[in-house]
């Protein structure tokens, strides 16, 4: 099963469970959380990786467990369930900070740019053409928007030189989930 399969299983599960279809608009605000928060967990750890040791990441920056950055230092060691704490607290601020700016973005949207947020912080998404295009209702447009983003530390991680493919990859998956449903 593809990725974007089982990120779809993950969402409709989720919603399932409290009784909702993933066609339903106008889902309760925990709800859609919760669901959101189900797709992250299979997409943002596919693409970070879990790692209980501190390391720079291929932007320079000290990270440690599943893409947690916050007051990492080297030598930093975690355990599974402070891995699992972070991820949880990361990825929740992720989803509340999507979910403030793009109140009206599909479930689908929503998750990608989640990740992204997750991946390069709240400020890239608010200073976006990604974030305007989606509230000016561009999807399309938006969606290619995720393909600009292939830059890590002034290198271009198209090049296989660059050692950093894995964004390629990520902002690839983040434009066809937002456009899931399209």
């Amino acid at each position: 099963m593809t990725l974007i399969k089982r990120i779809v299983a993950a969402v409709t599960l989720s919603l399932a469970a409290a009784g909702f279809t993933v066609n339903e608009t106008g889902l309760p605000a925990p709800v859609e959380r919760a669901a959101i928060i189900a797709g992250l967990m299979i997409l943002t750890p596919e693409m970070e990786g879990t790692e209980f040791e501190a390391y720079p990441d291929s932007g320079g920056v000290w990270t440690i467990c599943t893409g947690h950055t916050k007051g990492v230092r080297p030598g930093d060691r975690a355990t599974p369930e402070q891995c699992a704490a972070y991820l949880q607290g990361d990825l929740g601020e992720s989803v509340d900070y999507v979910m403030r700016a793009a109140p009206k973005a599909s479930i689908w949207q929503k998750i990608a740019m989640a990740d992204f947020v997750y991946n390069l912080g709240r400020t890239a998404l608010a200073r976006s053409t990604l974030l305007r295009l989606t509230l000016a209702g561009d999807y399309v447009g938006a969606a290619d928007q995720f393909l600009r983003w292939m830059f890590v530390a002034g290198r271009d991680c198209r090049l296989a030189a660059s050692n950093c493919g894995g964004i390629v990859v990520r902002r690839q998956l983040q434009r066809t989930l937002y456009l899931v449903g399209l």
